[in-house]
């Protein structure tokens, strides 16, 4: 008698998914006693889940969400372009390397938060100034990725595209660069996510104009911590949601090319 392969497919799930929940769940009912705990600094998991149905219901936090999401896609699209871009001119043409690179090493390393009191005099307190902090907390894993990506590119695929009169920079570009740096690319663009969030976060916060960053600074200033621990906990949610999904591009573009 054969089995199910519906229902192995569920048990195969269950088992894989049991000490997430198993753990969740330990994590949950500690904090709820440690938060009820006297002179506790966070509030309980109950009164937490309480506050965050209570911002879902009235719309502030699906309203602040989708603001920050669309300050999110912006920044991020912004830097996946220009990010992809420098990193193949960067590792193709040694001049561009050597002039460049060393300035982009020295803000790669500088904390982006550093910058955002600079950012914000000179592109001011709009959607401007905060679509920059994004685009800067994204660009430099990108860049960077993609760089690696194309110096690492196999020599002799390029070789033996000459050999088959693939000539032009351009068609070498086009058939053996990019396709060989695309998992360098995918893998940048899940590191420039998760950064993204980071980024979106400290714009907001420091500006307090809307979105989950102004949720935050309102409930923080309130000292209604039960809030501002529900308006802080989408934030991990979608980095972890994002990131999932470029690991699992990131994955079937590294199958492709072994492939």
């Amino acid at each position: 008698m054969h089995a199910d392969p519906r229902s192995s497919a569920l048990r195969s799930t269950a088992r894989r998914w049991a000490p997430h929940v198993v753990f969740s769940a330990v994590l949950c009912a500690v904090l709820e006693l440690y938060g009820r705990s006297e002179d506790a600094p966070i509030p309980p998991v109950s009164d937490v889940v309480v506050a965050l149905a209570d911002i879902v219901a009235d719309g502030s936090l699906p309203s602040a969400l989708g603001e920050s999401l669309q300050l999110l896609v912006i920044g991020f699209g912004l830097a996946a372009v220009a990010g992809v871009a420098a990193g193949i001119l960067l590792g193709r043409y040694r001049i561009a390397d050597r002039t460049v690179m060393p300035f982009l090493t020295a803000l790669y390393a500088l904390p982006t938060v550093a910058l955002v009191p600079l950012i914000l005099v000179w592109m001011g307190f709009g959607l401007a100034g905060r679509v920059t902090v994004v685009f800067l907390s994204c660009y430099f894993p990108i860049m960077m990725n993609v760089y690696s990506g194309v110096r690492n590119a196999p020599t002799e695929l390029i070789e033996v595209s000459r050999s088959f009169l693939v000539r032009s920079e351009f068609g070498l570009l086009r058939v053996v660069i990019i396709p060989a740096s695309v998992p360098f690319i995918v893998s940048g663009l899940r590191l420039g996510i998760g950064l993204g969030v980071v980024g979106m976060a400290v714009a907001e916060v420091y500006l307090r104009l809307g979105g989950i960053g102004a949720l935050i600074a309102s409930y923080g200033a309130t000292f209604r911590l039960d809030y501002l621990v529900a308006s802080i906990l989408p934030l991990p949610l979608v980095g972890l949601a994002l990131t999932h999904l470029f690991g699992f591009i990131e994955r079937r573009a590294s199958a492709w090319r072994v492939g």
